[in-house]
């Protein structure tokens, strides 16, 4: 059974990896167009937003996806061991 604990391990990683992407790195509250990732930066308004950055490096406002995911598969578990050195 020992010829498969390489592959039992990287999984329990990734899956570990998977729900600590889904947590939320910071919030972001400011005006509706200051941001570099801002869809439509020709908008001229006042009105404040609330940005919610996700350890994979998504960004979301009002449950919409402004920045895609940053980081997958190989990338997506190095960067949780960065942070997480539990099934090491």
């Amino acid at each position: 059974m020992t010829q498969y604990h390489d592959r039992v391990v990287k999984r329990a990683k990734q899956i570990a990896a998977e729900e600590w992407a889904r947590g939320v790195k910071s919030l972001h509250a400011h005006s509706l167009n200051s941001m570099w990732y801002e869809p439509e930066p020709d908008v001229k308004k006042e009105v404040g937003v609330v940005d919610i950055e996700y350890n994979d490096g998504r960004i979301t406002r009002n449950d919409i996806e402004l920045v895609p995911s940053q980081l997958k598969n190989d990338r997506l578990i190095d960067e949780w061991e960065r942070f997480n050195n539990e099934l090491s």
